[in-house]
């Protein structure tokens, strides 16, 4: 006799087919229904397991009957892959403990089949009290969805909460929402500023589009999506657009969900190159495929925003705002009103009569820090084809619009209401190429256009004085500036050349910038100084943080370079700005205390000639002072003064008198040995400092870094001084050997092999053989190339050499060797990292002739020679 087992078509069984099969047609075709049939399996499996229950029928029968509702997304039909099932079991009165078994049932299977499932079993009255006591039940019960059991428990429980909201809790609901909004804005952030946009709760997320839903409920109590044009909440384009971004955010999240076999709402870096190339985001030419791909997403994530900004608008207006009269006040303005503290058009025909109220409108935003109401916001949006060449060159809109630039601050954005009105490219068509632009790199936060707003905003807070240190050396230079608007100019101009990826974006930015500047009414000597501060705008930068600044010749260079005052505080509040407009990667104090020294050194050459300060001299001769008390017991003052008169400005200003005095006793004590060390560790860090000083070598820098190699020491940081003519001090950060228990014999070890390196030029050739060949990048984006640039204008004695790379095991090694075996030595060397690479810079000279490198082919050749040594690059496979 057959055997027939129905093992195969349990409820949950049944479910998890058709889930596999769903996600493999979305995977195969992206089918735009997933949602919506996702949720209606999962309806079914519910419904099934109701029907069928024991448990259930015993309720019902001893006349317990209840209500099984989808609460949450599950409620508003939004289900992708590993989105949460909230579930809620109503009663009409009390909760039989039967229920229990029935919850067993129908949750049990989800979670041993690792479905993400929450649920509450309620009767009504106490479900009502708890949703208006907090916010988070209240916005799940807004969206409750009946899927099987007794209707009437759902219906009279949805008509008890509708009475107690509107008639005790109506503005208390809306004052929640409101609010919550303002809390989500600031644990989340705005998704619109940010590379790695947080899908669902940022600002320009999905919770935007459920904030209006909540709040058309809350207000009409609609019942779907499309009511939302039907009862004026958004117009048909609005409508249309919404339905467009929300499709196009949900297949994202849903392709986030599948590739992270998790739900998950950040699109980190490590996703969006597969993302992209996932959405068929692809031989778009020009740009990489990525940027275009978060281009679009930032673009529907700015339509989400301001979806919500019409949400809260409608809040204040309704709710919020009672003591404002509801009749329009006009302003000073003819043409402008003001109603509930927004700005509006008094109609539209007064635009087609002036249309440069189009702009006077932003202007008396600014002065009166009053914002534009959603409709007048649409008005503008309207009437861009009114902003043609005639109102860009007209000197009143020009003067207008450099108005409203000094009025942009962070916490009032006029600047960006109009570029998301579309009103700032009008005036500058340029903009556009900028508009959504994404870097994709881990080092810039915010889109291009926004980064560049942002800019403007960071000069205008120069302002205020502070009582910070560093932001009253910003706002006593910016007193100074003279053309303050030639400078918010630059700042909102200083990436427009980002819209050529091609292309070195400084010098392209100047290119572009000057027919701009010409439109904007600036005279040929100011836009050349705007094209300046464009094209130099990473100098300060890029020198405090790549150049040794102990070095005069760094300044002098500099001032060379920028030639004027203005233009250096120009250029420096610039470089300030830009950086803090970036983000914590380029800006830090670290950063901050680099610029403002390299700042002030330059200001110093360009106002007196002057290459070292009389209060740097005072510091030095203070030291020497220190260091000889330091020494006194041990050393004759004569003998330390002599010492001391050997040492570079450079170390003298750079190290602390103690650390001073314990390097002249380390050189005391070399005798006529080839090098001595002294490890020293911080606390209970696990960095150790290596002092070491030694008799200059060819190759001597080298040949400790290969130790170090050699002995699986690695290096943190380092520095080389030059100690007289004849000797070097090196000065290595390492971690501490892993084994702890062994690390003196580690230390002895790796002293015997250095020894033996500097006595045989070949002992360390048997390291080269471990050095990678191939290393694999973790951040999941398409790495960088190696770089390596040289620099032979900024020192009159060295050749310094720009390293740029991805960190691994023997870098600092593979890079000194290759210089060694060209014949360069390495005097000066600055080792660091650039956010997620590595930059090391190293000052040189010829090991043949002690003098810079100027022979072009042989400078070729040291740059071949490290890049054949790098190892190839490759990205993780997410």
């Amino acid at each position: 006799m057959e055997t027939v087992t129905h093992t195969q078509n349990t409820p949950i069984q049944v479910l998890i087919r058709k889930k596999q099969q769903l996600v493999q047609n979305f995977l195969e075709n992206g089918s735009p229904v997933f949602l919506d049939t996702l949720t209606r399996v999962l309806d079914e499996y519910v419904f099934t397991v109701y029907e069928k229950s024991i448990a259930a029928r015993r309720m019902v029968i001893a006349g317990q009957s209840f209500a099984v509702i989808a609460l949450g997304g599950y409620g508003r039909k939004e289900q992708c892959i590993h989105s949460d099932i909230d579930l809620l079991i109503l009663f009409d009165d009390a909760v039989p403990p039967e229920v229990e078994a029935f919850v067993q049932e129908i949750v049990y299977p989800l979670w041993d089949a690792r479905f993400e499932v929450g649920y509450a079993v309620r009767h009504m009255n106490e479900c009502i009290d708890m949703a208006f006591e907090r916010f988070d039940i209240l916005t799940t019960v807004l969206d409750a969805r009946f899927i099987c059991g007794n209707s009437l428990i759902y219906s009279r429980f949805k008509e008890k909460f509708r009475h107690r909201l509107s008639t005790r809790h109506y503005k208390q609901t809306l004052d929640y929402l409101f609010e919550h909004g303002i809390k989500r804005l600031e644990n989340f952030g705005d998704s619109t500023f940010l590379v790695t946009p947080d899908l669902k709760s940022g600002f320009g997320g999905l919770r935007d589009y459920h904030t209006l839903l909540w709040y058309a409920k809350i207000k009409s109590d609609i019942k779907e999506r499309r009511d939302l044009e039907y009862y004026g909440f958004l117009s048909h384009f609005e409508y249309r657009t919404l339905n467009k971004t929300l499709n196009y955010i949900w297949r994202i999240r849903n392709w986030l969900h599948y590739i992270t076999d998790r739900k998950c709402d950040t699109l980190h870096f490590e996703y969006q190159t597969d993302m992209a190339d996932r959405l068929n985001y692809k031989n778009q030419g020009g740009r990489p495929d990525v940027e275009i791909f978060l281009g679009d997403l930032h673009a529907k994530m700015e339509f989400l925003k301001q979806i919500n900004q019409i949400t809260f608008e409608d809040i204040l207006t309704s709710n919020r705002i009672r003591k404002e009269p509801d009749t329009p006040r006009p302003t000073k303005t003819s043409g402008l009103v003001i109603q509930k503290r927004r700005l509006y058009f008094a109609n539209t025909v007064v635009i087609l009569q002036h249309p440069e109220l189009l702009l006077k409108i932003f202007l008396e935003s600014g002065r009166r820090r009053i914002p534009l109401s959603i409709e007048a916001r649409r008005v503008v949006s309207e009437f861009l084809h009114l902003v043609d060449d005639e109102i860009r060159t007209d000197p009143a809109n020009i003067k207008i619009f450099k108005q409203i630039l000094a009025l942009s601050f962070w916490e009032f954005n006029v600047l960006n209401v109009m570029l998301s009105t579309g009103i700032l490219e009008r005036l500058i068509p340029e903009y556009k190429a900028i508009r959504n632009k994404i870097q994709y790199n881990h080092y810039h936060l915010f889109p291009v256009d926004k980064h560049s707003i942002r800019c403007v905003q960071v000069i205008n807070s120069f302002r205020d004085p502070g009582t910070d240190v560093n932001t009253s050396l910003y706002a006593n230079i910016y007193r100074e500036v003279r053309n303050k608007n030639l400078l918010r100019v630059a700042a909102l101009l200083h990436d427009i050349g980002k819209s050529d990826p091609a292309k070195e974006h400084s010098n392209t930015g100047a290119k572009i910038a000057g027919p701009i500047l010409e439109r904007l009414g600036f005279n040929p000597a100011e836009t050349a100084d705007a094209c300046f501060l464009i094209r130099n705008h990473l100098l300060l930068a890029k020198i405090a943080t790549r150049r040794d600044l102990f070095d005069e010749e760094t300044a002098v260079h500099t001032a060379n370079k920028v030639g004027k005052i203005r233009l250096l505080r120009m250029l420096f509040l610039l470089t300030v700005a830009d950086s803090m407009a970036t983000g914590p990667k380029a800006w830090n104090e670290w950063t901050e205390n680099l610029i403002k020294d390299l700042f002030l050194k330059t200001m110093r050459i360009l106002k007196t000639g002057e290459l070292a300060s009389r209060k740097a001299q005072r510091l030095i001769e203070r030291k020497k002072e220190e260091v000889t008390a330091l020494l006194g017991d041990i050393w004759h003052e004569q003998d330390t003064s002599k010492q001391l008169d050997t040492l570079s400005k450079r170390y003298l200003l750079n190290m602390p008198a103690i650390y001073i005095a314990d390097h002249i006793k380390l050189f005391q004590n070399l005798g006529k040995q080839q090098f001595i060390w002294q490890i020293s560790r911080e606390d209970d860090s696990d960095i150790r400092t290596v002092s070491i000083c030694g008799r200059e070598k060819p190759g001597f820098y080298s040949k400790i870094a290969g130790v170090f190699f050699l002995n699986r020491i690695d290096i943190v940081a380092s520095q080389a001084y030059p100690l007289g003519d004849t000797h070097i001090l090196d000065i290595f950060k390492v971690m501490a050997p892993s084994d702890r228990i062994f690390e003196t014999e580690k230390w002895k070890k790796a002293e015997q092999d250095l020894t033996r390196a500097l006595a045989d030029d070949h002992f360390l050739d048997k390291v080269v053989d471990k050095i990678p060949t191939d290393i694999t990048i973790a951040s999941g984006r398409r790495p960088e190339p190696n770089q390596v640039r040289i620099d032979n204008d900024t020192s009159s004695f060295f050749t310094i050499i720009e390293v740029l790379t991805y960190d691994f095991a023997g870098l600092l090694f593979t890079i000194t060797n290759a210089l060694y075996r060209c014949g360069v030595n390495v005097n000066v060397a600055m080792v660091g990292s650039k956010v997620d690479q590595i930059m090391d810079i190293f000052y040189v000279r010829s090991l043949e002739n002690d003098q810079k490198i100027q022979d072009p082919e042989e400078l070729k050749q040291i740059k071949t020679a490290i890049l054949e040594r790098l190892p190839q690059l490759h990205a993780k496979e997410v």
